[in-house]
């Protein structure tokens, strides 16, 4: 009996430490199964997380959606590593623990990419937005209201934004409102074609920038941009007009660029972007203009011509004297 007893104390003594040693195995157990053991995401699955998001909103998100097996786990890693969870949108496909679902996280995600082509109107980028879930009123804005303070050095703060859109790839977020995408386009302008702009002598900052925009829509092929800034910019400087068909079409168009076919009679319209009328530049760019056009402005190839017209292939046909631009319109247009 006594020796019995003796067992039972012994066993009683240590039914604590067994307790806790099951305990600590089902935790660890428990630890192993939920967070390091892979979860397999069978179908890509794509989630957004929202700029601002709470990390128990974000762990509550990627628990609803099958990614990682508990948000628990992830709100203690994430406080414990003081992670910092980028905004964006995220691709889960394969197998993930919480670690691997973790440093995805903290890498960043992806917003939506807006691609803004050369030469393109203010109105038609406003759409390219519409067309990716934007609503941008760049019309209502001008150069004061953005966050640009050394733009507003070189350019008067009261200009539209017609010209200051540089065309480039860029990436939203859902909650990007107008400013904040305003601020993006033109920040780029600056940081990538200011530099060149002062680089003119001859024009002030403006002038090069409006002139660019004419040549990017004057111009169809790389090789032609130089030779038709050249052209244009000789006959500014012998006060001859432009005669840039894309400064009227601008305004037929309604400031943006349509299918419109020039008349004789459009030539005679008395509007500040007839360069056939006047003899100085439109008051305002007439596209936003990519940095080959603005090279082109600032190193312009000089040749001996005049006149240039652009067939419906893209192909540039120049001439030095009136009459050789004529004979080029009925052989190249008028087919």
């Amino acid at each position: 009996m006594v020796q019995q007893q003796e067992v039972l104390n012994k066993i009683i003594k240590l039914y604590p430490l067994a307790l806790l040693f099951l305990v600590l195995t089902l935790i660890i157990s428990h630890f192993f199964y939920t967070v390091l053991n892979p979860v397999f995401i069978g179908k890509e699955k794509e989630i957004y997380i929202k700029p601002g998001m709470k990390i128990k909103d974000i762990g509550f998100l990627l628990e609803k959606e099958g990614i990682i097996k508990s948000r628990f786990y992830f709100n203690l890693i994430t406080t414990i590593k003081k992670s910092q969870i980028k905004a964006g949108f995220y691709k889960f496909y394969g197998f993930y623990n919480i670690f691997k679902v973790i440093e995805e996280l903290e890498g960043g995600g992806k917003g939506i990419k807006i691609t803004i082509p050369e030469g393109k109107t203010l109105k038609e980028i406003e759409k390219i937005f519409a067309n990716n879930g934007f609503k941008v009123n760049f019309s209502n804005y001008q150069l004061k209201h953005t966050d640009n303070e050394i733009l507003k050095k070189y350019f008067s703060s009261d200009s539209s934004l017609e010209g200051f859109l540089f065309p480039d790839t860029y990436e939203f977020y859902k909650e990007d409102n107008e400013k904040t995408i305003i601020n993006k386009l033109v920040n780029n302008f600056e940081k990538k074609a200011l530099s060149e702009i002062l680089k003119n002598e001859n024009l002030n900052p403006y002038e090069t920038l409006i002139l660019a925009s004419i040549v990017e829509k004057e111009a169809k092929k790389e090789s032609d941009f130089p030779v038709i800034a050249g052209i244009l910019l000789k006959r500014l400087k012998n006060e001859k007009p432009l005669e840039a068909d894309a400064t009227l079409v601008y305004y037929k168009c309604q400031y943006i660029f349509c299918d419109y076919e020039l008349k004789i009679r459009d030539l005679k319209e008395d509007h500040p972007y007839n360069t056939y009328k006047y003899k100085n530049l439109p008051p305002t760019p007439i596209s936003n203009p990519g940095i080959l056009a603005i090279k082109s402005v600032i190193n312009p190839v000089t040749t001996d011509y005049w006149y240039y017209l652009t067939d419906k292939e893209g192909n540039a046909h120049y001439a030095k004297t009136l009459k050789e631009h004529q004979e080029n319109i009925k052989k190249y247009l008028k087919k």
